[in-house]
């Protein structure tokens, strides 16, 4: 059975189930919880327009959904599994379960609710955003980002939208390039430049390297191993920078704390 098939059905039957619960009072966040997604993923699924496929899966999967919504109702089972017979194939369902897109979407969803109260200490005026790529990410649409970046709104950084997969073109070739040195580097996050930043950076030991730039394109020739951050020391029309990158979301956010807290500690 077609990958594209198989996903979709497990996308809309969680869709569906999500949207009856709605209509009895559930919240996106008991919905996460109650799926294994996070909150912003359960919004999309109530947000998106339901599928209508031909008979018999349309009335199959609508059936399973209504079971699936009883399920999570009975909260008597972490997990379980439904099984469907499409065009006379078995399909199981294992819940909960997540394709690596989604867990993209949860791991940078989880990053920015982590970070809320360091990024508006270190926030330049471009504002900041944070990429995310699937493993086997080759293009920008395989990398997830905010759309807008994050704004500082009351002490927090704000999203103007849920994250999605191609929203900066900038952060992910920037991420692409690192990508081409090392495969495993996955997540990077822009952030004000100056002379303050550059003194914590050694004060906490953040190995950093300058990148080269050509118009609006930034790049690398090498990424010795020990880097974790890049510098755009900027030029005419370009706020310098500073970029955190890594392979591990809890080692970035660490730095970025570790960044914010000095900052506060000065103020």
């Amino acid at each position: 059975m077609p990958v594209e098939l198989t996903g979709n059905l497990f996308k809309e039957l969680r869709g569906r189930a999500c949207r009856l619960l709605s209509k009895e009072g559930w919240t996106q966040s008991t919905l996460g919880q109650a799926l294994g997604i996070s909150q912003v993923m359960a919004g999309n699924y109530l947000h998106t327009l339901p599928t209508h496929y031909n008979e018999p899966i349309e009335s199959n999967l609508q059936e399973a959904a209504i079971s699936l919504a009883e399920i999570l109702k009975s909260g008597e089972a972490s997990k379980w599994s439904l099984k469907l017979v499409v065009d006379n194939q078995d399909l199981t369902i294992n819940f909960p379960v997540q394709d690596i897109r989604e867990k993209a979407l949860v791991k940078i969803a989880e990053m920015r609710k982590r970070l809320e109260t360091a990024i508006p200490l270190l926030s330049p005026q471009v504002r900041v955003n944070i990429a995310l790529a699937s493993n086997e990410a080759t293009s920008s649409s395989d990398i997830v980002a905010f759309p807008g970046r994050l704004t500082p709104v009351g002490g927090k950084a704000r999203p103007l939208s849920s994250p999605k997969f191609g929203a900066s073109s900038h952060l992910s070739d920037l991420l692409l390039n690192l990508r081409n040195f090392n495969s495993n580097v996955s997540i990077i996050i822009n952030l004000r430049w100056d002379s303050v930043i550059s003194e914590l950076l050694s004060t906490l030991k953040i190995s950093s390297i300058k990148l080269n730039r050509e118009g609006e394109n930034l790049f690398v020739n090498s990424l010795p191993s020990e880097t974790e951050a890049l510098i755009d020391e900027g030029s005419y029309g370009f706020e310098p920078s500073l970029y955190i990158f890594g392979d591990n979301k809890d080692r970035v956010c660490e730095i970025v704390e570790g960044l914010a807290n000095s900052m506060e500690a000065m103020a």
